[in-house]
């Protein structure tokens, strides 16, 4: 178990925070340096989303080791759920339903990573 939560909250939660920062300041570049379309900008983010939460499943999971969904699934739901806090505390503003559907997307793709993680092979050093 203790391992179990470690890869959730340690290597799934924590490396999609680190690399959303990360993409956020690339992206905060982009729209600072260049001429990108503010649509463009938008389908950039959203797959750059989906892609970084499949990673913090996936790798949540190769370390956890076991129940690759669930792993996923808690990764994603742990991320979702400290982004509704901060949107209500910070912005005051409640979830829409839009914003609903973009993190159910998020979720499935953390399972989804989850999933292949788990199936990863381990390697011996």
């Amino acid at each position: 178990m203790k391992i179990f939560l470690q890869g959730v909250l340690g290597y799934g939660v924590g490396s999609i925070f680190i690399l959303m920062i990360l993409f956020s300041a690339v992206l905060a570049g982009l729209l600072r340096f260049t001429t990108i379309d503010t649509d463009a900008l938008n389908q950039v983010s959203l797959i750059a989303g989906l892609t970084i939460l499949g990673v913090g499943g996936l790798l949540a999971a190769h370390k956890g080791e076991q129940k690759g969904w669930l792993t996923g699934l808690l990764t994603g739901i742990v991320f979702i759920s400290i982004m509704m806090l901060f949107q209500i505390i910070f912005e005051n503003r409640w979830i829409s339903l839009a914003q609903l559907s973009y993190f159910g997307g998020l979720v499935l793709a953390a399972i989804l990573g989850g999933m292949i993680g788990v199936n990863m092979p381990k390697r011996k050093i």
